[in-house]
């Protein structure tokens, strides 16, 4: 389900083995170890529940949040870190919610393949992250969901990140790291992201904000629809083997060193499978606060204003 929820199941496989240096039998590994993850956390089961589930505190505050794009085109998330109070919160309801906010930034940018990751740390004060919380984020930008960031921009004003920084650096791998720039003023900001695509609040001239918009009555109707789930799931699991028939073809031409007859036919499979899943998308995951807004195509895919 992870895989084919891509536009491509390639990007899925791809993104495991960039984060491992293309080094196979580690990227084989973090894929079986994701899918562990994945099986023990219930993460399907997550994305049927939707937000109505996770905590309205965290969702009312918009600690994270799609405000535009950067200047390479992708989507820019803004993760306003003054926000996250967890004395005020359950560390688990905070764990809930990014591991939710991940699973469904998935769904949503099925063509940009990754997001920029804005964090912003003004008025920040130690009460705001505990060392918990900051580990199980990176664990997840870099395991479980691997290769998600294409840039961490850190806007600091702050003295106080120097010790919070020293904490997290040594869990930070070489390829996450390199990705990071540190931000010490709005002009820093805009050497990555146009001023009218930063938010208003940073003083930028973007009044979008991709704000919690609470479930609409029946929004999720389609999932008591048994008949037609029971459909679309036979549907989708044919459209998995046609795709990995014509992968085995696709390989067996590679072998034979004619890399080119299948990849059209097999190119289409996987289009067949996007086709499949985003149908059953319909019966088995919750509307998102993404699709509420209108953000979200016909296509699955997300637009921003």
């Amino acid at each position: 389900m992870a895989c084919s929820v891509k536009e491509h199941p390639d990007i899925w496989v791809y993104r495991f083995l960039r984060s491992t240096h293309w080094d196979v039998d580690k990227a084989f590994a973090a894929i079986q170890s994701t899918i562990e993850w994945r099986a023990t956390e219930a993460i399907d089961h997550l994305s049927w529940e939707g937000e109505i589930t996770l905590g309205y505190n965290e969702l009312r505050l918009g600690i994270m949040q799609l405000v535009g794009r950067d200047r390479l085109g992708y989507p820019l998330l803004h993760i306003r870190v003054r926000q996250i109070m967890p004395r005020a919160t359950e560390i688990f309801a905070h764990k809930r919610y990014l591991v939710s906010h991940f699973e469904i930034l998935q769904h949503v940018i099925r063509k940009d393949e990754r997001i920029t990751m804005l964090f912003d740390f003004t008025g920040f004060s130690m009460d705001n992250t505990p060392f918990n919380l900051v580990h199980f984020l990176v664990t997840l930008g870099t395991k479980q969901y691997a290769e998600t960031s294409s840039m961490l921009i850190l806007l600091v004003d702050s003295w106080l990140f120097t010790n919070f920084w020293n904490l997290i650096r040594p869990f930070l791998d070489a390829n996450l790291s390199a990705r990071i720039v540190f931000a010490k003023t709005i002009d820093d900001v805009l050497t990555f992201v146009d001023e009218d695509q930063l938010p208003e609040e940073l003083g930028g001239r973007n009044m979008f904000a991709s704000k919690f918009t609470l479930p609409h009555e029946g929004e999720n109707k389609a999932m008591t629809d048994l008949v037609s789930r029971k459909h679309a799931e036979e549907n989708w699991r044919e459209s998995i083997t046609v795709f990995k028939d014509a992968t085995r073809k696709w390989y067996r031409q590679i072998a034979n060193g004619d890399s080119n007859t299948c990849v059209a036919a097999r190119n289409a499979a996987a289009h067949q499978l996007d086709l499949a899943e985003q149908k059953l998308s319909m019966y088995t995951r919750a509307r998102n606060n993404f699709e509420r807004l209108g953000l979200v195509n016909e296509n699955g895919c997300l637009e921003l204003p």
